[in-house]
């Protein structure tokens, strides 16, 4: 994460925070408090004054209600020779504010401390420093270094007194330096992050221990963070965690990943505050996450590593010396193809009626994801091994990447290409099973283990299939018959060049999917796959030979009964990149609707009549 993107998200959580951090009745509101105090203890200072009783690591420290008479925190330097003494203020530095925010109050009495009790006995000297997690203006400024230099330089013309100001800048960069660590965030918060913290320094991405440890912890935290009365502060405070992982997961090989892992799972959860929230402040961090922080984070990712993926068999693994190894591998090429994917799509939707030079440098960027794409596919086979039906999202997201950028040729060859992999594993040329329509690796690994087909595994129907035969409508009318025909006789009816089946290999159904009427209101936080409809295309028998022009026909006549029986909407708040991730994550079924719409446009008395929009 470059330095930039760190130093907007810290101050952008900073400058969120009340004064003090305290528990209401509708929530807990964060405060600066408790960041001010934890820079002090970095630099070893030892507490003299809080205004909050500490608690225990999974609360909130209760909040003192004594007369402050100016000092929000002090502290004794660790030779007892220096007290330093805090007045935080969560309100802009200026001239309206100097008084009637007490500016000007505290900071006479904070200069003024008794230093009478018998830990002051050695003190040489006292700081009195104004933090405030605001701006100023020159106003503001002018009023300070009036007021202090009036108060003297000492206290009963002994002790040396200064002052200093921490600005919102001054504690944003103090924190980057000193507090990029689980003591950053809200007490309630730490002792769960500390955990996660060394768990994803310590565990490789996708392992046994990531998937059934980390995550479960990791959707705990985000759960405590964003359920309930969720306002800005807690959506502001995601970033910062995020940060702090990075920070401290250095160490791990596999945090490249890893990171991006949780932080897709973090994505959804605050899509789902986006959803019922009615505070515009909470949608703009929201949308300053999503656009500023995820998808820019995925980016550079993707640069960093773009050579190394289209390198020839990057990702070819041969730990086993079997099939397992091509199936290792297809899984982490089709977990690459789906974040490439989802960063052309969630790029795309990025601004609205941009000025021309934006819209020609968005172009230029989608046209480079896309070029990385097709160097990725062209030098590692296993992007064309879809192993689960499932699968057919990151299918979606090749189709989408090149589609929108109207690399049409480039559609062409990979359908091309994947066809002709496809039907080397229909044939059982090569032992590597079918696409298994139950979308479990499970069964999928003990078919290869056994070299039996477990009576779970299922290839009889498929989703992937025909949403490949459904995107290839964009291509024009005499590619599109030809390399549907193919699709249809070889792959989907097992035939061979000259008509005749394929030895032990029955048809296959083609299925669609249909979700269910809450759809929009429940993909961000569940699976869905068991629920909406299914919509069968069976195997239609076409007297003869089978006419290319007729299979296109029945397939379009298809999608247009099954667009007319079910007509869905797609929710105006959700981006369709958000909407794709979330169906990745949870393993649910696309909507096909996200492809039917931009290859036959709106439902209406003449839609659906093949032509394109």
């Amino acid at each position: 994460m470059s330095a930039e993107f760190t130093t907007s998200f810290l101050t952008y959580y900073i400058r969120s925070l009340g004064e003090r951090t305290r528990e209401e009745k509708s929530s807990t509101k964060f405060g600066f408090d408790w960041i001010i105090y934890n820079l002090a203890l970095a630099d070893e200072l030892i507490p003299y004054r809080l205004p909050f009783i500490r608690g225990g690591p999974d609360e909130i420290s209760k909040t003192k209600t004594e007369p402050e008479f100016g000092v929000d925190l002090s502290f004794i330097s660790p030779d007892k020779k220096v007290l330093y003494i805090f007045v935080l203020k969560d309100e802009v530095l200026k001239g309206s504010t100097w008084n009637s925010n007490n500016f000007d109050y505290d900071l006479r009495n904070a200069a003024s401390p008794n230093l009478e009790a018998p830990e002051f006995l050695e003190i040489q000297a006292v700081r009195i420093i104004l933090a405030y997690n605001k701006d100023e203006d020159q106003t503001g400024i002018q009023y300070f270094e009036n007021l202090t230099k009036n108060l003297g330089p000492t206290i009963r013309g002994t002790i040396p007194l200064s002052f200093e100001r921490w600005n919102l800048t001054t504690i944003t960069e103090k924190v980057k330096d000193k507090l990029l660590t689980p003591s950053l965030l809200p007490q309630r918060f730490f002792s769960l992050f500390s955990y996660i913290s060394s768990q994803f320094a310590d565990f490789r991405h996708g392992s046994d221990a990531w998937t059934q440890q980390l995550i479960p912890n990791w959707n705990r935290f985000l759960s405590d963070l964003l359920t309930g009365n969720v306002g800005e502060r807690n959506v502001r405070l995601l970033p910062v965690a995020l940060i702090i992982l990075r920070e401290q997961g250095n160490i791990n090989p596999s945090s490249g990943t890893g990171w991006l892992d949780l932080a897709e799972w973090a994505m959804l959860a605050i899509w789902e505050v986006f959803r019922t929230a009615d505070k515009n402040g909470v949608k703009q961090a929201i949308l300053e996450i999503w656009f500023g922080m995820y998808l820019p984070e995925l980016h550079q990712y993707y640069r960093a590593h773009a050579k190394e993926l289209a390198t020839e068999h990057s990702l070819e693994s041969r730990g086993s010396g079997t099939y397992l190894d091509s199936v290792a591998s297809a899984i982490v090429a089709q977990w690459h193809v789906a974040r490439l994917g989802i960063l052309a799509v969630g790029l795309a939707e990025f601004g609205t009626d941009p000025p021309e030079e934006e819209q020609k440098a968005q172009l230029k960027m989608l046209n480079e994801i896309a070029d990385w794409l097709i160097g990725f596919m062209n030098a590692n086979p296993s992007t064309m091994r879809p192993i689960l039906d499932i699968n057919h999202i990151e299918q979606f997201l090749i189709w989408r990447t090149l589609w929108q950028v109207g690399r049409i040729e480039d559609i062409y060859k990979w359908l091309f290409n994947l066809q002709r992999n496809l039907l080397v594993r229909r044939s059982k040329t090569a032992w590597l099973p079918f696409i298994e329509g139950g979308n479990s690796l499970e069964t999928v690994f003990e078919y290869l283990a056994t070299n039996e087909k477990p009576p779970e595994f299922t290839d009889q129907s498929s989703l992937l299939l025909l949403c490949l035969l459904e995107i290839a409508f964009c291509l024009d009318p005499e590619k599109r018959e030809k390399l549907i025909a193919l699709y249809y006789k070889q792959i989907i009816l097992a035939q061979d060049s000259s008509g005749n089946q394929l030895k032990n290999c029955e048809p296959i159904d083609l299925m669609g999917w249909a979700p269910p009427e809450d759809w929009a209101s429940r993909i961000l936080i569940k699976s869905l796959s068991y629920e909406g409809e299914c919509q069968a295309l069976s195997v239609f028998n076409i007297q003869g030979d089978l006419d290319s022009k007729r299979i296109v026909e029945n397939i379009e006549q298809f999608v247009r009964q099954s667009r007319e029986a079910q007509k869905f909407e797609f929710p105006e708040w959700l981006p369709a990149s958000v909407l794709v991730l979330a169906c990745l994550k949870h393993q649910t079924p696309l909507p096909p609707e996200i492809w039917r719409l931009p290859i036959w446009g709106v439902i209406d008395s003449e839609s659906c009549k093949g032509e394109q929009k």
